[in-house]
């Protein structure tokens, strides 16, 4: 009888022991996954710390390197070769946007890529004090450029600019240093179309060469918006709620600030037909080489730099928009930016507030 208790007792702390056994075990996985999990996270942290704020210690492994490189390609569609969409022209947006954007436009470089003469007195003046420009001054019509050169253009047919050869440099208060070819005046019929099209004018059919709006209209940077963004903002690209895909966004910039490469598509120094949501490397051509190439101006290093992180190595946290405003000016954005390695591009390894001076020059734009 005694022996039988025994038996039951045993058996019944068996049970409950089995039950608190149980009942314990996922607690202990949940405490080992959180223990792993806050160990990862101190690693992370402590990389991120080392990669951007703390220039006395080096990291015993560099981050950078030795990592696969991602296919820039395969994310993503694309309109290569496709007809250009009936898009909403800005003037139509200006209905709605004539009070934040519209008051600024004309003050920011993407809005005065090419301006009409009437937009420019104070170009149309330069050209007057030129006597060397006396015989075709009446037929320049807009101008190409605003901060380090000024080039003159006239119509020469439908979505056609004819390119004037001769240049204006201007200095830092955007006075003119200097003219180039002001001596042997001509226009150039092809030059437009095959060099400048893609980033001073919007929408260009690349197999005519043409272009159905001069300078930068929304569409170039906000892509083909539907009339229901009024409701739903995230339906727009660079809007406050569409502004999350580091590819996407870094295309986009790409498109015109990246001067190195090349439609594969057609040749041309710019890519075929893309629109605002594309992935520009479907097309675009480009070699991420040359960002460690000590020759190329920083500004051109840096933009290859960060869009190679991005679209080579998954970077996703730093975008154009982290730094830059797309409306307002530009730089608005740097003092709030946290520092990074790409930051030393302009500022040094120190990271000075003061810009290194250096010389712009670009083969592509002619100067």
């Amino acid at each position: 009888m005694r022996n039988n208790q025994r038996i039951e007792r045993s058996a019944t702390a068996a049970k409950v022991f089995a039950i608190f056994a149980a009942a314990l075990l996922p607690l202990s996985i949940s405490a080992l996954s959180n223990q792993k999990s806050k160990l990862g996270l101190n690693q992370r942290s402590s990389s991120d710390f080392s990669a951007t704020g703390n220039t006395s210690q080096q990291p015993a492994a560099p981050s950078q390197p030795a990592q696969s490189a991602n296919d820039p390609a395969a994310w993503g569609s694309n309109h290569i070769g496709k007809p250009i969409p009936e898009y909403v022209h800005g003037d139509e947006c200006l209905f709605c946007h004539r009070n934040n954007i519209g008051t600024t436009w004309q003050k920011n470089a993407h809005g005065v890529t090419v301006r009409q003469g009437e937009d420019a007195p104070d170009l149309q003046a330069m050209v007057r004090k030129q006597p060397a420009l006396s015989s075709v001054a009446t037929q320049i019509e807009y101008f190409l450029g605003s901060r380090h050169r000024v080039r003159f253009l006239k119509k020469d047919g439908y979505g056609k600019f004819a390119l004037l050869n001769t240049q204006a440099v201007l200095g830092p208060d955007t006075t003119v240093d200097k003219w180039i070819d002001v001596d042997k005046l001509s226009w150039d019929k092809e030059r437009f179309g095959n060099r400048c099209a893609g980033c001073h004018s919007t929408a260009v059919d690349s197999t005519a060469k043409t272009f159905t709006a001069f300078g930068l209209d929304c569409y170039a940077c906000h892509g083909d918006v539907t009339l229901e963004h009024t409701k739903n903002t995230s339906l727009m690209w660079l809007s406050r709620k569409r502004r999350d895909d580091a590819r996407a966004i870094t295309s986009i910039c790409a498109q015109c600030h990246l001067r190195l490469g090349k439609s594969r598509s057609t040749g041309l120094p710019y890519p075929n037909n893309f629109i605002a949501g594309d992935n520009l490397f479907q097309d675009y051509d480009v070699d991420f080489a040359k960002a460690d190439d000590e020759s190329l101006n920083p500004g051109d290093r840096h933009i290859l730099r960060n869009v190679r992180d991005v679209v080579l190595r998954g970077q996703q946290a730093t975008t154009c928009l982290t730094c830059h405003e797309v409306h307002a000016n530009s730089t608005a954005k740097h003092s709030s930016a946290t520092f990074g390695p790409i930051c030393a591009d302009c500022h040094g390894a120190k990271f000075a507030l003061k810009v290194k001076p250096y010389t712009v020059h670009s083969s592509l734009c002619e100067y």
